[in-house]
């Protein structure tokens, strides 16, 4: 018996990263996923279908644009007609437009922002709650970050939109419990993704940087949250609903100034390494 048999979930924004890890982990412990992205990279697609063939559950992608209303009724409707039922809502699609000083921000990367990690959240809930009621129960499980705990060093929507998400997430949670509903967040940092592993390889002193910023010594795997995201979709959470379930290798927990005094040192140790001699306290 695997872990989510009979199962159907919708994943966003899952042909690639968590989404994908994600998607797959769940198809292994026996589930029907509905995988969608916007469809600029048919690629992704297909290299993630391949993937799934053999698996004991099933994968199905359908184009779907997170940013548009209409794309994200047909996508549920989809799931709907197809399996007859919504068991795990993953809220998993991300925008993060650039922040800046406050002159800097533009209206629009705003407003995009809080749709895609607020409004387009509330527009599937709205679609899918009415059915998990009716089937006796569901996980809504949607993806924050650490910076809707912590403060950034720019004025950006990104922070504050999943800060909201995590109030949204306990409200669920509080109003749908007594209908079977569990609510969750599932808040990661930075992951090693493949375009973070080309960026590390070719930059040893942010290698070393970011073996330090972490305190288990190293980004997540997208795939290590996926784990933590199967653990929240299955019955083995039964007893969990309205919690921020951070998975960021202990970013969040650390005291600043210990980050910065292992910062400094792994800084200076690679720039050693590299041939230079002294680091000039002030320069």
């Amino acid at each position: 018996m695997g872990r989510l048999d009979g199962k159907v979930a919708i994943i966003t924004g899952s042909t690639l990263g968590l989404g994908k890890a994600a998607a797959l982990l769940f198809a292994r412990a026996g589930a029907r996923v509905v995988t969608c992205d916007r469809g600029r990279n048919p690629e992704n697609a297909e290299k993630l279908l391949k993937e799934a063939s053999g698996l004991p559950g099933e994968i199905v992608y359908k184009q779907c644009d997170v940013m548009n209303v209409t794309d994200i009724v047909a996508l549920c409707e989809f799931t709907k007609a197809t399996y007859g039922r919504i068991d795990v809502m993953v809220n998993n699609a991300v925008i993060d437009n650039p922040g800046g000083m406050i002159d800097e921000v533009k209206l629009q990367d705003w407003q995009d922002t809080i749709f895609c990690h607020m409004t387009a959240p509330l527009l599937f809930c709205k679609e899918v709650i009415p059915l998990m009621i009716e089937q006796g129960g569901g996980s809504i499980i949607n993806v924050a970050s650490h910076t809707g705990i912590v403060g950034g060093g720019s004025i950006s929507a990104y922070g504050p939109a999943k800060a909201g998400m995590i109030n949204f997430t306990q409200t669920l949670a509080i109003t749908y419990g007594m209908q079977g509903i569990r609510a969750n967040v599932l808040t990661p940092a930075r992951m090693l993704t493949e375009k973070k592993y080309t960026m590390l390889d070719n930059n040893p002193a942010e290698y070393r940087r970011q073996s330090v910023f972490y305190p288990l010594g190293s980004p997540s795997t997208p795939e290590q949250v996926a784990d933590v995201m199967l653990f929240l979709a299955s019955d083995e959470s039964a007893a969990v609903t309205g919690h921020n379930l951070v998975a960021d290798r202990g970013v969040t927990a650390q005291d600043p100034m210990v980050c910065g005094v292992r910062n400094e040192v792994s800084i200076r140790s690679a720039l050693q390494e590299q041939g230079v001699e002294a680091w000039i306290d002030g320069e």
